[in-house]
């Protein structure tokens, strides 16, 4: 009871300080007043990063396959590291509001527009991953049905954003990632404390959980293509770091908190894989996903338990509210904004209707109860495909030659190409192309390469277009 007593506390003062930050301007809600500086932007930006698949997620993939399941978020902290020396200083110069309005200052508002959309709905599967992880962590512990536990989860945060806006959100991330990772530590320590840590490691762990960088189960063409691709680039081009990027006051700030937030992502990667390890020894036969509500429910005494799951609560939350208060700026500024002409302070009222929409539509996916990585991996692949190539263009387009119609096109091709082969009952890129000459490309390329086919059509037709265009 006890326990139950501490999340309600922590829901409350959650939608205390987001109640307490209503009345707000624009420029507060959409990038909070761009005034903080490099402790709190590293903290925000850490705490964004360690949401669904970095908590639940990564412990799931360190329970089913060991160490290698730390390349999920290991690959976001390496990505980080060039970001954050070539790009983050620039993205902060550009004093936009979102991604697609650096898209705009390129390319014009015919490519931001459908990137608007892309992005928006990419980010619905995004949100929605950490809807279901929330929704696990509490039906885990206490007994609430999935769907109830996923009904509180989903109304407190899109309550808690709908009020607050970026500023509350940055106000709390940092004790947010100081709970998730004392939570993680405590968590840790009771599951060396509660075992012959030796004796379970070698009878109930296989051999292959303890191989990396790479296993039976993920091999190289994972570490080096894919997770780069799909999981990595949205770290390098992705509407929830740079937002946070734009909070930053200045672009030293920006280029600062960003290597900081990369140094500190590496270790905990690890260590969040090592938890699903060793949980894999306790309770062996379990479901990954299972993995931290079990180890919290059953080792942790009550009250500390509470405290603990307001941590991970908070690591996912803090995910949830960035990525919703973007893909609803997004949505308010860069789809409705151009065929709306309004002044900042309606479009305030837009972006919070927005949100709205945007958080129902993630609870509706997650409703259905993907899975985790499944969910995120929807959202990513739409993503990258249509938007990442063209943004990061967009920094060096005088020196490649890029063209607004190149930009488009890949936007165009690439996203829907993505969104298609995720649509067709669940199934991956193949289930769509076997007609008209798709069997033949899965014979040449064989079907574990065909998920980064859009990313392909993408750079092909960006390039293509723009050479003839350009002529």
């Amino acid at each position: 009871m006890i326990d139950l007593i501490v999340i309600v506390g922590y829901f409350s003062i959650m939608l205390f300080v987001g109640w307490r930050s209503r009345r707000q301007t624009a420029e507060s809600y959409w990038v909070a007043e761009r005034r903080y500086d490099t402790g709190r932007l590293t903290a925000s930006l850490v705490a964004t990063i360690f949401g669904a698949s970095s908590t639940m997620g990564i412990i799931g993939l360190g329970y089913s396959r060991g160490l290698t399941g730390a390349w999920w978020s290991l690959i976001g902290g390496i990505a980080l590291i060039p970001f954050a020396l070539l790009l983050a200083g620039r993205v902060r110069a550009l004093n936009v509001y979102t991604l697609p309005d650096i898209l705009k200052k390129a390319y014009g508002q015919r490519v931001a527009v459908p990137a608007g959309i892309m992005i928006t709905v990419a980010w619905c599967g995004v949100i929605a991953a950490q809807l279901i992880a929330g929704g696990q962590l509490l039906s885990g512990i206490f007994s609430f049905q999935f769907q109830e536990a996923l009904a509180i989860v989903a109304v407190v945060f899109i309550l808690y954003t709908f009020w607050g806006g970026q500023l509350s959100v940055i106000r709390t991330d940092s004790w947010q990632f100081i709970l998730f990772v004392g939570g993680l530590f405590v968590g840790l320590g009771f599951l060396v404390l509660s075992q012959g840590i030796g004796t379970s490691l070698g009878v109930n762990i296989p051999r292959e959980h303890l191989r990396f960088p790479v296993c039976s189960a993920f091999g190289w063409y994972e570490v080096l293509v894919f997770y780069p691709l799909i999981v990595g680039l949205p770290y390098v081009v992705g509407p929830d770091i740079y937002s946070r990027v734009l909070c930053a006051k200045n672009n030293r700030v920006a280029q600062k908190s960003t290597l900081l937030a990369a140094v500190m992502v590496i270790p905990l990667s690890f260590l969040l894989a090592v938890f699903g390890l060793l949980a894999h020894a306790k309770f062996p036969g379990i479901t990954p996903e299972a993995a931290l509500p079990k180890t919290l429910s059953v080792l942790i005494p009550a009250g500390l338990k509470g405290l603990i799951v307001a941590g991970f609560l908070g690591a996912i939350m803090s995910s949830a509210d960035t990525c919703l208060i973007s893909a609803s700026t997004i949505l308010s500024l860069n789809v409705i904004g151009p065929f709306w002409l309004v002044s900042k302070d309606q479009h305030l009222k837009i972006t919070r209707a927005a949100l709205v929409v945007v958080g129902s539509a993630s609870w509706l996916i997650a409703s259905q109860q993907r899975g985790i990585i499944s969910s995120l991996l929807l959202g990513y692949t739409v993503f990258v495909g249509g938007v990442v190539l063209p943004t990061l263009a967009s920094f060096y387009r005088h020196r490649i030659n890029i063209t607004s119609s190149g930009a488009l096109w890949a936007v165009a091709v690439g996203g829907s190409t993505a969104i298609l082969g995720k649509i067709h009952s669940g199934a991956p890129m193949k289930a769509i192309l076997t007609k008209g000459g798709g069997a033949f490309l899965e014979a040449v390329m064989g079907p574990q390469y065909l998920s980064i086919l859009p990313v392909m059509l993408s750079l092909a037709v960006m390039v293509g277009v723009s050479r003839i265009t350009r002529s």
